[in-house]
């Protein structure tokens, strides 16, 4: 077959459809050539596959957690053009030779460059090869580079500029930092600008009461005038507001004032917490319109009225406070606070703010234009830290792309390994009743899954897994060999995933389809068997609940026995009569074949299993992993059919070491043909292939002298022609 570009592609028959073949680096480049129907799969998940992540993340260009083919197509053409020979990367080496790169052209030169740049910043200029395990290191790759492009500037940025440095190093005491690539702690665009608009409110807070008097009344007393303040302030306004309803209804002193019951509550319940409860209790008593200053104060607030009268009432009102604070006074106090108390509480709540007012004055303006001119900087090294992910992106897909292409354009890696796990979407081996089951995907959600994998024909067991500090995962294994009479949901197993972790597995759910046709034969005789024991069973419990009731129950009166009528016992021996003759009729049917009987033993055993095993072959060869991966995403683009011969592979069964044949058995065995002999001479079924007839005690032994008295002519006397 020969493409629009020549491309002469050959095929491999699996799955029930052709597949391409890639077997060198011209099937690789000339991949866009191959007819979209000819793909095995036009699209599949980044995520819920054993292959490396990093790759995938490359080939998906625009991050959506898929890939599709176009992409897969420019993967293989931008690959292609780095190389000297696409062959190359048949070999799936982990290493990249230098000289396999083409330098021919200036993408090719550029990459050429960025490798022995590489090489040489960790450590390697002398190597001639570039690995995927050079890059599981990348801060090591951009160590002490001051700028690599990521928006995040360190000390090391700042250069000879030490005063640009230090300040850089206080910004990151304040605020949230960023690793740049090298894993160093630095700064962003955001962090500066964050922190100068901080530093700037902060000065601008701290200047007000410069230029407003009223904010620090008591100048540095102040901020102690307002502590003892606060600390009372609640408390004497309560007391304003009581007695300003004492002077509307004096009848309410009584109401207003602390209750004798609730005193004496306090002072019997918890004696420990007495200070603390008299807190609840007015300041002072109420019966005038001013509040005592020394005597008749709550004991509670003693301490703090003295501490606000010297820090606070005394400061400000000076002469005028007497013995007693009046409601006036008590105003002229709280619009003296105010503007202090309003001023602190527009204090910004930030961080910048623990450097000091005195250090944020320091720093110079233009600190912020320096720092974000090299944010800018940085970021203008963008080509040559994009030459390094593109070097990342060809040494990986060296390594990785053929084993995608054959889990992608063809499924190569799942029929041409057998049960060796090698296909990205078998997940791990699951071990459960004697087997172990090779085609296991991970499922995110079973019951989505389920729908469309019930299109599969295959015997699908869905087991959630649990690992000790891990979080469950779900798993759809296909039991494609051995028999499922012991599967079962809660039947419990070992999963062991690609990466060699063992996890606790447990079925949750099972979709049943033929296994094979050898369990497809046995089907009908152990439903039968079933069926049997299944009413024994139930007969059994019947009785032993009739017994049971019968021994609890108290016995009722005996009843006269009922007679049997004779009729009814001729009924029952004719029946019995009929059944018997009827056997007796198969049966000699049966023995009358002579040494045809095996062959009537088989036609009756075909009777039975044929329709069971042909119902089974036409599901067998509809069984397929399609529906299987569409259901985690894929977009499955072929038959992909699992034959039985392909699918005893799949599924490996214990074949433990057979014992040798002792002699017990022999003995039982020739036992067993004798009395098959001497059953088969008794019904004379050997007279015709052996010539051995019944023994004359069988009733079916031949009537000799009836036989006898037919073979003797009779005599009749001849007439005397003479007379």
């Amino acid at each position: 077959m020969k493409n629009k570009k020549n491309h002469k592609w050959t095929f491999f028959k699996a799955g029930g459809t052709l597949q391409p073949v890639i077997e060198s680096g011209a099937d690789i480049a000339s991949i866009a050539s191959l007819d979209n129907k000819l793909w095995s799969a036009l699209s599949c998940p980044t995520r819920g596959i054993y292959f490396d992540t990093k790759t995938l993340d490359f080939i998906d260009t625009d991050a959506d957690g898929r890939i599709r083919r176009d992409e897969v197509v420019s993967a293989c053409e931008w690959t292609c053009s780095l190389l000297k020979n696409p062959n190359t990367l048949l070999k799936a080496s982990e290493s990249l030779e230098l000289a396999d790169i083409d330098d021919s052209t200036p993408a090719g030169k550029s990459m050429l460059s960025c490798a022995k740049e590489v090489l040489s910043d960790i450590g390697k200029a002398d190597a001639n090869s570039i690995s995927v395990a050079d890059f599981s290191d990348r801060a090591k790759i951009f160590a002490d580079t001051p700028f690599n492009a990521d928006g995040v500037i360190t000390t090391l940025s700042c250069g000879q500029d030490t005063e640009l440095a230090n300040i850089l190093s206080d910004i990151a005491k304040v605020c949230q930092t960023s690793k740049d690539r090298s894993g160093i702690d630095g700064i962003n665009k955001d962090a500066i600008e964050k922190f100068f608009a901080d530093a700037a409110a902060v000065i601008e807070w701290t200047a007000k009461p410069l230029n407003d008097a009223s904010i620090l009344p008591l100048a540095e007393n102040t901020s102690s005038a307002c502590d003892a303040y606060s600390a009372v302030a609640e408390k004497i306004d309560d007391f304003f507001t009581r007695t300003a309803v004492f002077a509307y209804d004096a009848n309410s002193q009584a109401v207003l004032n602390a209750q004798v019951s609730q005193i004496e509550k306090i002072f019997t319940e918890n004696q420990h917490s007495v200070l603390a409860q008299l807190e609840s209790l007015p300041i002072a008593k109420i019966d005038g319109s001013e509040l005592p200053l020394h005597d008749g104060i709550n004991p509670a607030f003693s301490a703090k009225i003295n501490a606000f009268v010297a820090n606070t009432a005394r400061p400000i009102l000076s002469s005028e406070l007497g013995e007693k604070l009046t409601y006036e006074n008590w105003q002229k106090i709280k619009s003296t606070i105010a503007p202090y108390i309003a001023w602190m509480a527009s204090k910004p709540t930030t961080d910048v703010a623990a450097l000091g007012v005195e250090r944020l004055s320091s720093i110079p303006t233009e600190a912020k234009e320096k720092l974000l001119a090299l944010i800018d900087e940085d970021m203008a090294h963008t080509a040559e830290v994009d030459s390094i992910d593109n070097l990342e992106k060809l040494v990986r897909f060296n390594r990785y792309l053929v084993d995608f292409l054959k889990n992608f354009v063809n499924f190569e890696k799942f029929y041409n390994s057998g049960n060796k796990m090698a296909a990205a979407f078998q997940y791990g081996k699951l071990y459960i009743d004697s087997r172990a089951c090779g085609l296991c995907v991970k499922v995110e959600n079973v019951g989505a899954h389920s729908t469309l994998a019930t299109a599969s024909y295959g015997y699908i067991i869905y087991c959630t897994c649990k690992r000790k500090g891990e979080a469950d995962i779900n798993i759809a294994a296909v039991v494609t060999a051995g028999e499922a009479d012991s599967l079962s949901v809660g039947r419990n197993g070992i999963f062991y995933d690609r990466d060699g972790k063992e996890w606790d597995a447990s079925i949750a759910k099972i979709i049943q389809n033929p296994i094979g046709i050898g369990q497809a034969f046995w089907s009908p005789y152990k439903r039968i068997v079933k069926w049997a024991s299944e009413q024994i069973a139930k007969q059994a419990s019947a009785a032993d609940s009739k017994v049971v009731s019968n021994i609890t129950t108290t016995p009722a009166s005996p009843k006269a026995d009922k007679k049997i009528d004779i009729g009814t016992v001729a009924a029952l021996g004719v029946a019995v009569g009929g059944i018997t003759t009827a056997f007796g009729m198969i049966l000699d049917a049966f023995l009358s074949m002579g040494y045809l009987i095996p062959l009537g033993i088989i036609g009756i055993i075909l009777a039975i299993s044929l329709p069971s095993m042909i119902i089974a072959s036409l599901k067998l060869r509809m069984r397929s992993i399609a529906p299987l991966l569409d259901g985690n995403g894929w977009a499955v683009n072929s038959r992909a059919s699992v034959s039985v011969l392909f699918g005893a592979k799949l599924t490996e069964i214990a074949h433990p070491k057979k014992r040798k044949f002792g002699k017990g058995k022999v003995i039982a065995l020739i036992v067993a043909i004798i009395v098959m002999f001497g059953g088969a001479w008794y019904f004379n079924a050997l007279e015709k292939p052996f010539g051995l007839t019944a023994p004359k005690c069988s009733p079916y032994a031949p009537k000799c002298e009836a036989k006898a008295q037919v073979s003797a002519p009779t005599q009749t006397p001849t007439p005397d022609t003479k007379k």
